[in-house]
C-alpha cells in the first residue's frame, strides 16, 4: 500500500533518530593507569575489558566525562590505539584513577540533518523533489558545452556534460576514471557560458571538497586562454567552512575566502610541522595554535556565502549551515561529488535548495556508513541515491575509462564489479611514460607480476586487546615485502589495507617495532579517494559475516582499486571459503598459468587462454551483467542481485521479488528464476527462450555505451 509524504517524511526521521542514538552512544572504558604531563592527561584503558566499539583517531574531539568523586570533565585531545591511551586536555578536574571508568561522547553530527527534516514543509517538498526525480525526470536546464576542452576530454566525459540539464543527473565514475576532473570542466564552463549561474559544490570530507574546488578552478584557469570572463569566476568561487587543507591551496590562495593571506602560509607551515600525537606536549601546542589561526579565517569570512557564484563545503556543514543557505536566492545547480557515500536523506534534504542537481560517485564503491540497524536508519541514511539510479536512463553517464590501474589489475576489478565495461584508457595503453611507470622488477615475496596472492597458513583470530579479529602472520609478510620494495631505487612505498580497525591498529604498532617505515597501513573506508604503487590487502578473516554481501564486494573493490602497479592479496583456506575471495584467487591463479604458458614481457599478462577449463571457471564472470525488458518491468541482472525497475522507477528488493515471482513464477521455479543472476547473458537467453511462452514480450538491452 503507498504511503503519504507525512507517513514518509516521519520515517526518515525515525530513521535519523535511531542512527544518532547509535551513534552518539558513549563508550565506557576501564582505566588502567593515568599520567599527568603539564596540563595534558594521559588515560590508559584495557580494551579487554571494553564492552563496544574500539579506540580510533575518529574520537578526537569527543566529549569525556567521569563520575568522580570529584566528577569531571575533558576534550580528546588525541586517542592512541596501539597503546591504549585516550590523551586529555582542559580537564575539570583529575581523570579516573585504575580500576574506574572514563566515559566518551562523540560528536553528534546528524543533529543538523533530523533539524533540516523536523521543517514540516521542507521535508514534504524534498520528497516532492525525490518523486519528480523518480517518475518524471526531464532535461530542462542549461547544457553547458564540451568543445572547450575537446583535446582532453574522453568519450564517456564528453558525453556527460549534458547531466547539468536534468532535474537530476549521474555521473557513476569508477575507480580511477576522472570523475573529479570531468567535473571541474563541466562546472567550469558551466560558470563561464551561464554568467549568471550559482553553483552548491558538495561532498563528503574537507579533503574531496578541497579536490573537488581546486578541479574547477584548474579548468577555469586553462579557460582563461579562450574566454577571459573565465577570470571574474574563479574569483566567485569559495570554499566555506575552516578545516580545509590550506597546502592544497599553495597558489590558489584567491579560494580562501580571507583578506589576510599570512593567516594561509601560518596555516600551512603549521600543517608541515604537525607532530606525532604520541607526544602530547607538542601536539597539544600545535593544536592549540592551528585553532587559533582557524578561529581568526572563520571570522574573516563571515558573510561570503551571499558573494559566492560557487560555494563549496561539506555535506556536514550544508545542513548546518541549512537556514543560510535557504535564505539566499535559490542556487541553478547542486553538485554533489562522492555522492554514493551520502546517505539518501542528506541528499534529499539538500539538493532542492537548487533548481538542478548532479550526483557524481560509484554505486560500486563504499556506502553511506551507519551504525543503526535498524531498518528505517539503514533505508534513510545506509544508502545513497545512487541505489535509486537507472543505469541505462538518459540522465545517467558512466565513465568507462580508468589511467590508474595496470591492465592486469584493470581487468579483475571490471570483470568482478563493471561487466567487464571498465577498461584502461586508450592514451595510456599507447603512453611508453604511463607504461613504465607501472613496470615491477621481481621480489622473492611475489614475483614480477601486478597481481598476486600470497598464502597463508593461519586464519584470524580475534584479539581481546585490539577489540576485533588480528592476523600475526600477515605483519611479517608485509614487513618481508616492503624491505625488499625498501631496497629498490625509488624506495617504493607500500599501502597495506584490512576492513578491519583491529588488525590496522596492530599492524601499525607490529612495523613501529619493526622499525618499517616504508609501509602506510589504513583500513578499506578510510583508504578510498587514495592510490599507491603497491597495495596488500589482508581480509584477515574472510569468514567473517562483514566480509559476505554487496557492503563485501564495495569493500574490496575499493581495495583492488587503490592499486596502480602491484596488488597482493593475503588468503588462507578459509579466507577461500568466501565465495568472494575464493573467485579472486582463481582469476589470479589462472592468469598466472596462463601466463606460464604463453610467456610474455616482465610485468605484462596475456589474455587467458580460451580452454575448456579456463571457461569454466571464468565464464561465470565474463559478461556478467545484462538488462532486460520482460512485459512492462527491466530486469537487471548480476551475478548478486536481480534488480526490477517499473516506470522507471527501482522497486524495493521484497516489492522486486515480487515482480520476479509475478513475470516468470508461473514458467519456472522460484529457484530457477533467482539463479538467474548466477547465469551468462547467453544461458539467461537460452533459458527465457525455453520457458516463457509467446504472450510474454521480452528482449535483452544492449549494454552501456553500445
Amino acid at each position: 500500500m503507498d504511503i503519504t509524504l507525512e507517513q514518509r517524511q516521519i520515517e526518515i526521521l525515525h530513521g535519523i533518530r535511531e542512527e544518532l542514538a547509535k551513534s552518539s552512544e558513549y563508550l565506557d572504558f576501564v582505566v588502567t593507569k593515568r599520567k599527568q604531563e603539564g596540563s595534558i592527561w594521559k588515560v590508559f584503558v584495557d580494551m579487554r575489558q571494553a564492552i563496544r566499539g574500539g579506540l580510533d583517531e575518529s574520537l578526537e574531539g569527543a566529549k569525556a566525562w567521569w563520575a568522580g568523586p570529584p566528577k569531571g570533565g575533558a576534550d580528546v585531545l588525541s586517542v592512541d590505539a596501539e597503546n591504549e591511551q585516550i590523551n586529555l586536555r582542559f580537564a575539570t578536574t583529575a581523570p579516573p584513577s585504575s580500576g574506574k571508568t572514563i566515559r566518551i561522547y562523540p560528536p553528534r553530527y546528524l543533529e543538523a540533518l533530523l533539524n533540516c527534516w523536523s521543517r514540516d514543509a521542507w521535508g514534504k517538498h524534498c520528497l516532492e523533489w525525490f518523486d519528480r526525480v523518480m517518475t518524471s525526470n526531464s532535461i530542462e536546464g542549461n547544457v553547458p558545452s564540451a568543445a572547450p576542452f575537446s583535446r582532453w576530454l574522453r568519450k564517456g566525459q564528453a558525453n556527460s556534460f549534458h547531466l547539468p540539464g536534468w532535474l537530476a543527473g549521474f555521473l557513476w565514475g569508477p575507480p580511477g576514471t576522472g570523475k573529479t576532473t570531468t567535473l571541474g570542466a563541466i562546472l567550469a564552463q558551466y560558470l563561464v557560458q551561464f554568467p549568471s549561474s550559482r553553483i552548491l559544490l558538495l561532498s563528503t570530507t574537507n579533503s574531496a571538497v578541497d579536490l573537488a574546488l581546486i578541479a574547477v578552478d584548474k579548468c577555469l584557469e586553462e579557460l582563461l586562454k579562450q574566454n577571459p570572463a573565465s577570470a571574474s569566476a574563479r574569483k566567485g568561487c569559495l570554499r566555506i567552512g575552516n578545516h580545509f587543507i590550506a597546502s592544497n591551496y599553495k597558489g590558489r590562495e584567491h579560494l580562501l575566502p580571507v583578506k589576510d593571506k599570512s593567516l594561509i602560509r601560518i596555516l600551512v607551515q603549521l600543517e608541515a610541522q604537525r607532530p606525532d600525537p604520541a607526544h602530547v606536549q607538542s601536539y597539544a601546542r600545535w593544536k592549540g595554535e592551528v585553532e587559533l589561526v582557524r578561529k581568526a579565517i572563520r571570522l574573516q569570512a563571515v558573510g561570503v556565502m551571499q558573494n559566492a557564484r560557487l560555494a563549496a563545503m561539506t555535506t556536514t556543514r550544508a545542513a548546518f549551515s541549512f537556514q543560510d543557505l535557504y535564505d539566499l536566492p535559490r542556487y541553478d545547480l547542486a553538485v554533489f561529488d562522492e555522492a554514493s557515500q551520502v546517505g539518501l536523506a542528506h541528499a534529499m534534504a539538500i539538493a532542492p535548495l537548487a533548481r538542478h542537481a548532479i550526483y557524481a560517485g560509484d554505486p560500486k564503491q563504499i556506502a553511506p556508513i551507519v551504525q543503526s540497524d535498524r531498518t528505517l536508519a539503514e533505508w534513510a541514511l545506509g544508502r545513497s541515491i545512487f541505489y535509486h539510479m537507472d543505469p541505462e536512463a538518459k540522465s545517467a553517464a558512466f565513465l568507462n575509462e580508468q589511467s590508474r590501474m595496470a591492465e592486469p589489475i584493470c581487468r579483475i576489478v571490471s570483470n568482478l564489479f563493471y561487466g567487464d565495461h571498465l577498461v584502461v584508457a586508450d592514451e595510456c595503453s599507447k603512453s611508453r611514460t604511463w607504461t613504465n611507470e607501472r613496470r615491477l622488477e621481481n621480489l622473492p615475496a611475489v614475483g614480477g607480476d601486478h597481481i598476486n596472492v600470497v598464502d597463508m597458513e593461519t586464519e584470524g583470530d580475534w584479539s581481546l586487546r585490539y577489540h576485533g579479529p588480528i592476523r600475526y602472520e600477515s605483519a611479517a609478510v608485509v614487513n618481508n615485502l616492503a624491505n625488499q620494495l625498501g631496497r629498490n631505487p625509488n624506495n617504493e612505498k607500500v599501502l597495506v589495507l584490512t576492513p578491519f580497525r583491529a588488525q590496522r591498529t596492530f599492524l601499525r604498532a607490529y612495523l613501529r617495532k619493526a622499525g618499517c617505515k616504508n609501509v602506510l597501513v589504513s583500513t578499506v573506508h578510510r583508504a578510498q579517494g587514495t592510490e599507491q604503487q603497491t597495495v596488500v590487502f589482508d581480509p584477515v578473516d574472510g569468514s567473517s559475516k562483514f566480509l559476505r554481501g554487496d557492503e563485501a564486494e564495495r569493500i574490496v573493490n575499493v581495495a583492488i582499486s587503490r592499486a596502480k602497479a602491484r596488488f597482493v592479496i593475503l588468503l588462507s583456506a578459509g579466507d577461500r571459503r568466501n565465495p568472494l575471495f575464493s573467485r579472486i584467487g582463481e582469476m589470479i591463479e589462472q592468469a598466472k598459468r596462463d601466463r606460464s604458458a604463453a610467456p610474455s614481457a616482465v610485468g605484462e599478462m596475456t589474455e587467458p587462454a580460451k580452454t575448456e577449463k579456463t571457461s569454466e571457471r571464468l565464464g561465470w564472470f565474463a559478461d556478467s551483467t545484462s538488462s532486460w525488458i520482460i512485459n512492462d518491468c527491466r530486469l537487471h541482472i548480476t551475478p548478486h542481485a536481480i534488480d526490477v525497475y517499473k516506470g522507471g522507477q527501482k522497486l524495493r528488493v521484497r516489492d522486486g521479488e515480487r515482480a520476479v515471482r509475478r513475470l516468470l513464477g508461473a514458467f519456472m521455479s522460484d529457484g530457477m528464476a533467482h539463479s538467474l543472476k548466477h547465469r551468462t547473458p547467453s544461458e539467461i537467453e537460452s533459458i527465457l527462450s525455453r520457458k516463457l511462452p509467446a504472450t510474454v514480450k521480452w528482449r535483452r538491452l544492449a549494454a552501456p555505451g553500445n
